[in-house]
């Protein structure tokens, strides 16, 4: 048991106040300071979710005031990482963090699998540094300056600086102080845009709230839910939770911009559309810098994510008027009932009242204002009420206008629905008088016009024996219109039979193929050259990108220039292999590691059987690329 322990500061990590014990104990060595907190000198000094937090516990001073729970909630990142996990992850990691399983909480987070990487180097704040050395005689490894995408210190809105500490140093059981000669800026001096630099404070802001605010745990699907809602009701999905990605991804990209996203690691791209995996896959964590970047994005507040359920509600809060004319509470708030569909030609949400009087219609939304509610887009049906107000009108003998006035449509559904019903209208008796004069009229003009039509169908005929139906139309439209209108059989029957089709069999130009397919594989070509984790370049591989495969296997040599460009770029498999060793060399030296000759061939994906062959080649790569020890 120890005799003292040093008072943690706000938002100081664990992992800094260990680091302060180690220098005010007076130990020389390090194993010492483990033996003194943990009653062993095995545990690895874990910048950001540490274990064996019991062992310490049972190693402090007798009557101090600290927990467990108390330690984890305010001196490490478990608050912030917990913050999007369903509450069974979320208590299996702190159960962690407790015990002596601590290597299974990166994993129960998602950090392992998650292309947000750790930060190289313990961040601080120059600021914040002076202030502390005035204030309190030292500094101390703050822990929301150490979260993955945090760019800016939220007490003084200033940029944050790598230190010389690696948070993963060479001796893992060590605690490194934040001593002022490790916290000095040794690059130039960071600016952001203006507009970096307000989504940067804004992200910063949520970090903050999450590391002070315990929120409660929600599960996957909840934050789905939320996110869909809200994404309805600003139009990037719709109503029936289809969400128009290429619509949202450029306005995502737009909203924060490529340098800043970068800068968060959240960059968006065809081979890492974190996005589309957030809304899409099921079961599936995502960072929460990320859930931040998308909240900020949506004009949703933490709080109001955690605590608010958001409804979509493109028709308002009920209940909604009835607008049924014939109804004694017609234009009064007296629907309950809606029902959601979605629009397909509208590309818009319908909503669909429903009455008690009988009466259903259907609005084409989002509403934008009040007077929306008393919009109908289409009567769906009438009901019982509408029906007895138009028998009324009908025997009152109004006219059909007055009567499609007061029942609030147009004269042709007062015409239709007095049908349905078997209701005899002065109206309809009307209109058969006229349309039986006119009809009459029309037969005699019509038997007229036919005899003319024929007439000179017949003459075009005789004038053109050898055109076609097709060309004697063009000749006179006119006419052949007409008797296609009105006298199809006559007109089919006296005219020229259709002619059989000649098949022409056309030559492909393989010469401008050549030049138009040279394009598409070059292109391809570089595309594949400028991903991550390289591809191998094959007639196959290039031609299934540009899909035409086939074409290119088949018909190669007769596109002499798109085949010497593929002879040209095309690989072997050992040169592909060699390649391979060149891009992991690029990408441990990147993060930070040793070059060694099994982390080389694991992170090239050599397998076992090309080991032998490439050993040369890899030790080569090793000491060119600046580690002479020529570790296996």
């Amino acid at each position: 048991m120890i005799t003292f322990f040093p008072v943690p500061y706000k938002d100081e990590l664990l992992y800094s106040v260990l680091a302060r014990y180690h220098i005010r104990s007076g130990n020389v060595s390090i194993k010492a300071t483990q033996q003194d907190i943990y009653g062993t000198d095995s545990i690895t000094a874990i910048m950001d979710l540490p274990s064996h937090i019991n062992r310490l516990m049972g190693n402090l001073p007798l009557e101090n005031h600290y927990t467990p729970d108390y330690l984890i909630t305010n001196h490490t990142l478990y608050p912030f990482y917990s913050a999007f996990l369903p509450f069974e992850h979320a208590s299996k990691v702190k159960e962690s963090m407790i015990g002596d399983t601590g290597g299974s909480i990166y994993n129960r987070i998602g950090l392992m699998a998650s292309s947000v990487k750790f930060n190289q180097y313990f961040k601080f704040c120059p600021k914040c540094a002076e202030e502390e050395m005035c204030n309190l005689g030292e500094l101390y490894w703050h822990r929301i300056h150490q979260i993955p995408g945090v760019l800016i210190c939220p007490e003084h809105n200033t940029p944050l600086y790598d230190s010389q500490v690696p948070v993963r140093g060479y001796n893992k059981h060590d605690y490194r102080l934040a001593a002022p000669e490790f916290c000095k800026i040794c690059t130039s001096e960071k600016y952001y845009s203006d507009k970096i630099m307000e989504k940067a404070i804004n992200i910063t802001d949520d970090v903050k709230f999450l590391l002070s605010n315990m929120v409660e745990s929600k599960s996957l699907d909840w934050f789905k839910e939320q996110y869909l809602s809200r994404l309805k009701e600003l139009g990037f999905a719709n109503v029936n939770g289809r969400i128009r990605k290429k619509e949202l991804l450029c306005a995502f990209l737009d909203f924060y911009g490529h340098d800043l996203l970068e800068n968060m690691q959240s960059d968006i791209n065809n081979n890492n559309n974190w996005l589309n995996d957030m809304l899409l896959r099921n079961n599936r964590t995502t960072h929460p810098i990320r859930h931040l970047l998308f909240m900020q994005f949506l004009g949703i507040s933490v709080s109001d994510l955690f605590n608010k359920k958001i409804d979509y509600k493109p028709f308002g809060e009920k209940p909604w008027p009835c607008l049924n004319p014939a109804a004694s509470h017609y234009m009064s708030p007296v629907i309950t009932d809606i029902e959601l569909k979605y629009g397909t030609d509208s590309k818009s949400p319908i909503g669909i009242f429903k009455c008690g009087c009988g009466f259903i219609y259907l609005r084409t939304g989002p509403d934008h204002e009040d007077k929306d509610r008393y919009r109908k887009t289409k009567i769906k049906q009438f009901g019982p009420i509408w029906e007895d107000k138009l028998k009324q009108l009908t025997n009152q003998r109004f006219s059909l206008r007055e009567t499609a006035r007061q029942l609030g449509v147009d004269p042709a559904t007062v015409k239709k629905y007095a049908k349905k019903l078997g209701l005899q209208t002065y109206w309809v008796k009307k209109s058969k008088i006229i349309e039986k004069n006119i009809n009459t009229v029309k037969q005699n003009s019509t038997v007229k016009k036919v005899g003319s039509y024929r007439g000179e169908w017949l003459n075009i005929r005789k004038q053109y024996p050898l055109s076609s139906k097709t060309e004697l139309r063009q000749l006179n439209n006119r006419v052949f219109t007409w008797l296609y209108r009105n006298d199809r059989k006559w007109l089919n029957q006296n005219s020229p039979k259709l002619k059989s089709k000649v098949n022409y069999n056309n030559r492909v130009d393989w010469e401008r193929r050549d030049e138009e397919i040279y394009k598409n594989v070059r292109s391809a070509v570089d595309d594949m050259l400028s991903i991550g984790k390289p591809l191998r370049l094959t007639i196959s591989s290039v031609g299934s990108r540009i899909a035409m495969r086939p074409l290119l296997e088949k018909h190669l040599d007769k596109m002499p220039k798109t085949k010497a460009f593929l002879n040209e770029k095309t690989e072997s498999t050992n040169d592909f292999q060699i390649r391979r060793l060149h891009w992991a060399v690029q990408e441990l030296k990147q993060d930070g590691q040793d070059l060694t000759l099994w982390r080389l061939y694991r992170k090239a994906g050599i397998r076992a059987k090309f080991q032998m062959e490439l050993q040369e080649d890899a030790l080569k790569l090793i000491v060119e690329k600046g580690n002479c020890t020529l570790q296996r």
